[in-house]
């Protein structure tokens, strides 16, 4: 009886593993490997907080620190190593992570941009925040993760290879160019990617900000090659750079007439003169000629209908790209600074990555001054995107769902 008793017992050992194989897939049922990207935009990081030798008023990132806990966050952990490997992770910038249009030159905000004046305000960036470009070639640095920039109205200096070629190097491990781990689109304003998900900064959808991906440079009758700004660039150069001094909250108050009707009541002569600039401005760049600027009726037209909407968050023209495209199913933007998390009846979803500048929203729809941290995060499995609006709450507590 005893020996029986130990046969059986030792027959039970084979067929256990014989139980295990059979519940590991073959190759062909095996499951597409999870795959993450975070998607960050309007960070607006420029020379740092002290630059040209002296308190740099126009620096809008104040959160360095949260920002490399958020790098390193999706880095390691769940995010670092699975059981079958490296866990891929591509970290999108995109759009206005770095602003161009912050950085003066020696006290003087340019708009004639070449190649060295915007070598110049990427090496002023670089200096002012070092900790982020850090933890940004850390991440790089590991397997599996990867990093990938959009061009937005803000960082059109991207335009010029040498300055994309120095980005990639600071972020490269291994400072090559061009980059396996490191990719800066100058020839693209969108990405698409399985589970019908798009992402875009949005600023092409805005006609006073819109970039000319094709042309992105004037060469006639000038010496050099010059970057060629939209309306909005001029906007923020002339007359927002200059009125900062006097008023440092001007370029953050959304929506702006708002702001300039109740401006009227409370602040009268400086709006006037806000509106006043505005106006000249606009009619300088938009109807005189010159070989520093390019403008056409039709673009000019666009830009004063747009501007009789009150809010332009993007929402409608999301929406019409979720129903112009059936497969597509996610749209992701940013450049508005106002974060939204919108599922719609029949499922799509439009979700903006809001701002980590300060804003004070004159919206009824979230009144008061604010700092979101928002980021969008996006895992595909088996083909399925699923995708939200987070919020970086720090280390103690990563990130949580967007309230609103």
């Amino acid at each position: 009886m005893l020996d029986l008793l130990l046969k059986t017992k030792m027959r039970t050992v084979p067929r256990k593993a014989v139980i295990i194989e059979r519940e590991t897939p073959f190759l062909g049922e095996m499951k597409d490997v999870e795959k993450f990207k975070v998607i960050l935009s309007d960070c607006h990081l420029s020379a740092g907080r002290h630059f040209e030798g002296r308190l740099n008023p126009h620096e809008d990132f104040y959160f360095d620190d949260e920002m490399v806990d958020l790098i390193d966050h999706f880095s390691h952990g769940k995010y670092g190593e699975s059981a079958s490997g490296p866990v891929e992770v591509e970290l999108i910038l995109n759009g206005d992570y770095f602003d161009y249009l912050n950085v003066p030159v020696q006290g003087e905000f340019e708009d004639a941009i070449t190649e060295e004046i915007a070598l110049y305000k990427t090496e002023a960036i670089l200096r002012g925040h070092p900790k982020v470009m850090s933890a940004i070639r850390r991440f790089a640095s590991l397997p599996g993760k990867k990093v990938t920039y959009l061009i937005g109205n803000h960082d059109a200096d991207l335009f010029f290879e040498k300055v994309r070629e120095r980005i990639t190097r600071e972020w490269d491990p291994a400072g090559r160019y061009p980059s396996e781990k490191v990719q800066v689109y100058a020839d693209r304003d969108r990405m698409v990617f399985e589970g019908g998900l798009e992402i875009r900064h949005g600023n092409q959808l805005e006609a006073g900000s819109e970039l000319d991906f094709k042309h992105p440079f004037l060469t006639q009758d000038l010496e050099r090659p010059l970057l060629q700004l939209p309306w909005g660039s001029f906007y923020v150069l002339k007359i927002i750079n200059r009125l900062k001094w006097e008023r440092e909250y001007i370029d953050k108050v959304r929506p702006v007439k708002l702001f300039v009707l109740f401006g009227l009541v409370m602040d009268p002569w400086f709006t006037l003169r806000f509106c006043f600039l505005s106006a000249f401005y606009f009619l300088k760049t938009r109807f005189i000629w010159s070989p520093k600027r390019r403008s056409n009726l039709k673009t000019t037209m666009e830009i004063l209908r747009q501007e009789t909407r009150f809010f332009l968050d993007l929402e409608a023209e999301a929406r019409k790209l979720l129903d112009e495209s059936p497969e597509l199913k996610t749209v992701i933007f940013g450049h508005t600074h106002r974060p939204m998390f919108k599922v719609y009846p029949d499922g799509k979803q439009y979700i903006n990555t809001g701002t980590w500048t300060k804003m004070i929203n004159l919206d009824w729809r979230g009144l008061g001054q604010q700092f979101r941290r928002t980021f969008a995060l996006v895992q595909i499995e088996d083909g399925v995107a699923q995708c939200e609006l987070r919020q970086w709450m720090g280390e103690y507590r990563p990130h949580q769902i967007f309230d609103g």
